[in-house]
């Protein structure tokens, strides 16, 4: 990829958050910046993940996960979720992260964070150097009125929005 789309393509401002899932005794949460809503008759997300990622071989096993929107004071949590592997690792565990349960999903959602939104599988699509998941949106929740944590330029911004 050329230095002008890397970029241009890093001008894009994406919020920053967790795909979670629970499958059995195995909790892991990933960080991820590519995702938006892409329908809202039902409602739909969809997020962009690497085809490698350990929580993708647990969503695919339960066939639903959790998609939580951090704030901006939650970047060592985007941090620390993106940098290690939840074969190896207890993330939950080793952050402290609090947790409370989904009110339709097996997956708890993580408290404290701006949103979580419980989905269903709706589709799985490979495409380019990721894996497409689209998700029915079967419940939510709304935690804090703090502002979002950014992904901006290939890192983790912080914004006056």
């Amino acid at each position: 990829m050329s230095s002008d789309i890397s970029r241009a393509l890093g001008k894009i401002a994406c919020p920053c958050g967790l795909v979670g899932v629970k499958h059995g005794d195995k909790h892991d949460l990933t960080t991820v910046a590519w995702f938006t809503q892409e329908s809202s008759n039902p409602p739909q997300v969809m997020v962009a993940l690497h085809p490698k990622r350990y929580v993708l071989e647990l969503l695919d096993a339960t066939g639903e996960f959790v998609l939580t929107i951090l704030a901006d004071d939650q970047e060592h949590i985007a941090t620390f979720c993106g940098s290690r592997t939840g074969r190896n690792v207890d993330k939950i565990k080793e952050l402290g992260i609090v947790t409370e349960p989904a009110a339709v999903v097996a997956t708890p959602r993580v408290k404290d964070a701006l949103a979580n939104l419980e989905c269903k599988v709706a589709g799985r699509y490979p495409c380019g150097d990721h894996i497409i998941v689209a998700g029915q949106v079967v419940a939510a929740g709304v935690g804090s009125d703090k502002k979002p944590l950014l992904y901006f330029e290939h890192k983790i911004a912080h914004w006056n929005l």
